[in-house]
């Protein structure tokens, strides 16, 4: 059972991005959704984590799990929108450490399990 799954058990409220959503998609969904409790985002694009961010900024309230298979380049936009997430989800730990030489704190960082 992947982490996905496990956590679609657990809330039902559960918006799930996919890697091709576009921007506009997103921020539609989002502000439409009366009962979102988790923005979960895939595999994030700077269109999607700013569409995230934005619906967050107009008050929606969600819990803002992230999934990297790597993290992206770091710069000034990245490293904004990535602390401005709940929690980030990575697969190995080369990839949570530097994650961390990003800033973003060491709680919201989680190592994905290989089971």
């Amino acid at each position: 059972m992947t982490k996905f799954e496990k956590i679609r058990k657990l809330k039902p409220h559960l918006l799930s991005i996919s890697p091709k959503t576009s921007f506009g998609k997103i921020f539609r969904k989002i502000k439409k959704s009366k009962d979102i409790e988790i923005v979960w985002v895939k595999k994030a694009t700077y269109s999607q984590m700013a569409a995230v961010l934005t619906s967050r900024l107009i008050g929606k309230k969600f819990l803002w799990i992230q999934n990297f298979a790597n993290p992206p380049v770091p710069n000034l936009i990245t490293r904004f929108l990535l602390t401005q997430t709940d929690r980030i989800i990575v697969i190995s730990k080369k990839d949570a450490s530097r994650l961390k030489t990003f800033g973003i704190e060491k709680s919201k960082i989680r190592l994905e399990s290989k089971s």
